[in-house]
């Protein structure tokens, strides 16, 4: 289940999407289901980003 809060910022850009399609009718579930996926993308990138500074700090930088 969905918290409130990422329901509604899955809400407000699944009406960003069909406000740039210009307002067309019958696509809303896809506008949701993008929105969604779009958010979980965005949160998973977050988490990479957060576990490398973790793993990796700035005086520690990986040798690749």
């Amino acid at each position: 289940m969905l918290s409130p809060t990422r329901q509604e910022h899955i809400r407000r850009r699944a009406y960003q999407l069909y406000v740039d399609r210009g307002r067309q009718d019958g696509f809303a579930l896809d506008d949701w289901l993008q929105a969604e996926t779009e958010l979980l993308h965005a949160h998973q990138d977050d988490l990479v980003d957060e576990a490398s500074q973790e793993s990796f700090p700035a005086s520690d930088a990986p040798g690749y």
